[in-house]
Parts: C-alpha cells; structure tokens; sequence
C-alpha cells in the first residue's frame, strides 16, 4: 500500500502564496455571481459538448440492471444509511445532495464519473469540463470531471459541491461553516475507516457515500477523450461498474424525491429504491504530494441490503 498524507479537508487553504490565490479565487467568485462560477480552473479544460451528451446518454436501463447485477455483493458498493438523527438537508424545499472533493483526488475522479450519470436522469449540467487526479498519486493522471464552475439545474434535487484544491494542491474552495458541521460529524467512523476522507458525498442527511463505489483505475492515465467510449461502453468491465454505482445513487435519489419524477423512478425496481448498507466498506481517500506506486484503492463491496426505508 503506498504511503500518503492525510490532507485535513476542514481547513483547505494554505499559507503564504497560497492565501493569495483564495483572495483571488474570493474576489473572482464574488464578482461573477457566487460559489464556484470561476471558469479556466488551472488543471482543468474544455470538453466537446458531444462528450458530455455521451455520459449523460447512458440509458437508463444500463444503470439499472448493472446494479441489480451487483445485489448479491460484488465490486460495487452502495451508499450507507444514515441514523435519523442526521440532520436532513434541503435548499429550496428540495433535497441537497452535498458533495466535497478535490480535483487531485483519484477517487473523487472515479466517483464524479457515477454522480454525473446519475444526477443528469434528475437536472441537467451546465458548465463541466475536464480534469485529470494528480499525477503523482495513485491512479495517476485519471480524467474526469471537475464540478468546479459548473452548475446543475433540477426540480426534483439540489446539488452542492465543493473542489477543494486543483490537481496540483492549489487551494479553490472551503466548505461552509454549515458543511464543515456535517463533514465534522459524518466523515468519521463509523462511517469511514480514515476520517476526513474524500470524496464525502452526503445523499440528503439520509445516505452518505465515504469514498469511491468503485475502481476507476483501468482508465488512468487516459485523454478524456479516450476514457469516454470505455466508461459507456456498456461491455468494459469499469463501465458496468461505473453504471452500478450510479444505478445505486439512482435508487436513493429516487427515495429522497417520493419516486419522482415518474419517469425516472417507475422504472427503478423496489430492491434498488433506497438502497444501501449498513457495513463501513472501508475505501476513502487520503491526499500524497510525492510521487507514489500505484495501487488498488479498497473497494470490496459489501453485500447491499434492500429494505426501502
């Protein structure tokens, strides 16, 4: 297993030069309209529209059945059910699905991947463009998408993000105090095995996802380009993965939003409705800053349980 850093996600600017750039990036984001609005992130670049469409386009049916495949336990794992004394999230009476990762981070790579799939059966994106997790760290160089300046649009979910650092550890956005409460509580153990890891994707207050679904590894070090036919593919084995974990997001957001919308949600069967585990599967992600070997995140799946909550 390589050695990393843990990288303290609560308090993600730095010292110095870099206190310059969160001034820069403040001022930016204030001017053009609020949080994460600034285009040209560093690290990031423009993808064809088509290439967008394409992930977007993966069917419905594909998400679906790729985790149904993986009901009985295999490389793809749910999100984790939350107590009921979790604080429920909304904005605008709608539920927020709360997001906090950074552009280095291979495993916010690989979970962006799934998000994007699964969110734009709910909204659409506006804005994503491209990025690639740190070169230096495992899974070297995995494209992806980067949240950073893009916005989503939906009437059934809200959708907040925060990229913490490009892919080179320049500092971009801080969570909010109100975030930095639900991470403090709920980015901990028992819900991870490595506090404050990332990516932290908080499903509403009533699910949480502490690290990838999945192993993006196959497709690191690719262009996006080439990594977009192998992720839709439908016949790679990263790709039904990828659609699996997003078949899981899929079912929560279906419970988060009473089945809707209809056209979405009548097509999720009951055992993916709500869907999740109760048992900690151990795969969040820490922060190198030197150059590793490349290494197998943890990803064993834990078998899902189907009770609709």
């Amino acid at each position: 297993m390589a050695q990393r850093r843990q990288r303290n996600i609560y308090t993600a600017t730095g010292v110095g030069g870099a206190v310059v750039v969160v001034i820069v990036a403040f001022v930016l984001v204030s001017v053009l309209g609020g949080k994460g609005q600034v285009k040209g992130t560093p690290g990031s670049y423009a993808i064809p529209a088509a290439l967008t469409a394409q992930v977007e386009g993966v069917p419905l049916s594909a998400l679906i059945s790729n985790a149904k495949s993986q009901l009985a336990g295999g490389q793809v794992s749910p999100p984790e059910k939350l107590p009921p004394n979790a604080p429920h999230l909304s904005s605008g009476g709608l539920p927020e699905i709360m997001y906090i990762g950074a552009d280095y981070c291979p495993y916010c790579a690989g979970e962006r991947w799934a998000l994007v799939l699964a969110l734009s059966k709910f909204g659409t994106f506006n804005g994503l463009r491209g990025t690639s997790s740190s070169s230096t760290d495992i899974n070297p160089s995995t494209p992806t998408f980067t949240f950073y300046g893009s916005t989503y649009t939906s009437k059934y979910l809200t959708f907040a993000t925060d990229e913490l650092e490009t892919n080179t550890d320049q500092p971009l956005q801080s969570p909010t105090a109100q975030e930095n409460k639900i991470i403090n509580t709920w980015d901990v153990s028992p819900y991870t095995t490595e506090n404050g890891s990332i990516p932290f994707v908080y499903l509403a207050g009533r699910y949480v996802v502490t690290g990838v679904q999945y192993d993006a590894s196959p497709i690191q070090e690719m262009n996006f380009q080439d990594a977009v036919p192998v992720m839709t593919s439908g016949t790679s084995a990263v790709s039904k993965h990828v659609d699996a974990a997003a078949g899981y997001l899929v079912g929560d957001f279906c419970a988060l939003t009473h089945d809707q919308p209809a056209s979405v949600c009548s097509q999720v069967p009951s055992s993916l409705i709500g869907i999740t585990t109760s048992t900690v599967t151990g795969h969040g992600s820490s922060t190198p800053t030197t150059a590793k070997k490349a290494t197998t995140p943890t990803t064993t799946a834990k078998a899902p349980t189907t009770k609709k909550p």
